[in-house]
């Protein structure tokens, strides 16, 4: 069978479920509706990326009358290809490549497609401005399109995640903060702040719009090795070398016609797309952590309406040792948000985290979730969310994980005013020779006191330079 003929069958062979780019972005699952963990989006299988110079061109059935003359045509296939504009591109030329993109986007991807016009214009109007703010054309904001289907959670098998699908290295480098209690690649407008001074570093590098969104896809490393390999700064001619995979081959080909028909989805026969509304958020500082829960009651949202807005938080609170901090809230709620928050009761805005170790309980040998929960005085479900695990999970001996605060501080500060002190308690740094009886006296407290408040069980013995919770005199 002649390459022709095979290659002639890759649209009806293809599944309609796939990733725009390879190892860099995902379609989007759905957003959390409580104040848990938020899941990560599963990664679909690739797009085809065939050699462009071995895809036939769509067969185009032309309708003729009786004269012979050809009628004009009546499907969405036969659509004469709009003009590619050229605002920041030098040439582009009439590669085949771009021609599949449109058929297969309009075809196979029809319905994915659709659904990422829908989102665009939940994000389009923020993304245009930050690109104006930052001297750069406004097309660049559609290559969130073919990262992530403009889902802040996107998040693909090579671990890059977010709107922009920036991996952790180039994230950091970015200023976007990244660990178990945040990934701010999710959130949408610090990331597209992120990606516009990154794209913006490319171009001043490659000097080609073309090579600098290869190098987006590929990396700067990459693409300059194939600049100086083939001895050209041209990205169609590099295109026809060996020096580039075949994804950052039909990257901007990708691209280019993704922006095409985005631009002007009607002509394509995208019509009666329900579109979503701009996002209309302002940013707030927070100094102090607080949970999820709170923070949305202060913004008049709902949690689930507080993490579409706030993506970038993957627990139930904020970080516990990380501020200040910036979120989103509605707009115009900044300064009703700032006063909720101040009027809350201390231990809703800072006090989240259980023990003197800022929440954190290393784990010892022969110890499960269900005596850490026990210890703890929290359910099970509450240790299991603050971690991420499920009742299958395996901890070892070691590691450290989070100990909540949701059911444990009312029994913990009962406690403390039961004892017939102020009710406040500070840390002490143990010197030398001193015990838990010489502690109880000292602050004026009992030993039970004491060790119900620093979770002292059984033989315990203090150790020089160990902090445990005091009263306060």
């Amino acid at each position: 069978m002649s390459i022709r003929k095979r290659t002639g069958k890759i649209l009806a062979l293809v599944s309609p479920v796939f990733l725009l780019a390879a190892g860099c972005s995902t379609t989007h699952t759905g957003s959390a509706d409580t104040s848990g963990p938020v899941a990560m989006t599963v990664t679909p299988p690739a797009i085809p990326s065939p050699p462009p110079n071995q895809i036939a061109k769509p067969p185009v059935t032309i309708a003729k009358s009786a004269a012979g003359t050809a009628l004009p045509p009546s499907s969405t296939l036969s659509v004469a290809p709009k003009p590619l504009e050229k605002p920041f591109f030098m040439r582009v030329p009439d590669d085949p490549s771009i021609e599949w993109y449109d058929t297969y986007f309009q075809t196979v991807a029809r319905n994915h497609f659709a659904l990422w016009l829908s989102r665009s214009t939940e994000y389009l109007p923020m993304m245009k401005s930050v690109f104006r703010e930052e001297g750069l054309p406004e097309d660049l904001v559609y290559l969130s399109l073919i990262e992530s289907g403009f889902s802040p959670r996107a998040y693909s098998y090579s671990r890059a995640a977010g709107l922009w699908q920036f991996m952790r290295g180039t994230g950091r480098k970015y200023g976007l903060r990244i660990n178990a209690w945040i990934d701010q690649r999710r959130d949408p407008v610090l990331s597209t702040r992120a990606a516009a001074k990154y794209l913006k570093d490319l171009y001043t590098e490659f000097h080609s719009w073309s090579l600098a969104l290869a190098a987006y896809n590929a990396g700067e490393g990459k693409v300059a090795n194939a600049v100086a390999d083939t001895g050209t700064k041209d990205y169609w001619e590099i295109r026809n070398s060996n020096t580039l995979s075949n994804e950052t081959k039909d990257y901007v080909p990708k691209f280019l016609a993704a922006v095409r028909i985005a631009k002007d989805p009607s002509r394509y026969g995208f019509n009666n797309i329900d579109y979503r509304s701009p996002l209309e958020t302002e940013t707030a500082t927070l100094q102090h952590p607080a949970e999820i829960r709170v923070l949305a009651k202060a913004a008049g949202v709902s949690i689930r309406k507080f993490r579409e807005m706030n993506p970038e938080f993957t627990r139930w609170a904020t970080p516990p040792h990380m501020a200040p901090i910036s979120l989103n809230i509605p707009m115009g709620k900044k300064e009703d948000f700032l006063a909720n928050i101040s009027r809350l009761p201390h231990m809703s805005r800072r006090d989240l985290y259980a023990d003197v170790d800022g929440g954190v309980h290393t784990i010892r040998p022969g110890e499960s979730l269900w005596t850490i929960a026990r210890r703890y005085h929290v359910s099970m479900q509450a240790l299991m969310n603050a971690n991420g695990l499920s009742s299958s999970s395996v901890i070892h001996t070691g590691k450290r994980i989070n100990i909540p605060v949701s059911s444990y501080a009312s029994n913990r500060y009962r406690h403390v005013r039961g004892h017939g002190g102020s009710g406040h308690w500070m840390r002490h740094r143990i010197r030398r020779g001193e015990s838990l009886f010489a502690l109880a006296k000292r602050f004026r407290t009992t030993i039970s006191a004491i060790r119900s408040k620093n979770h002292l069980f059984g033989r315990t013995y203090l150790r020089e330079g160990q902090m445990i919770m005091v009263p306060a005199r």
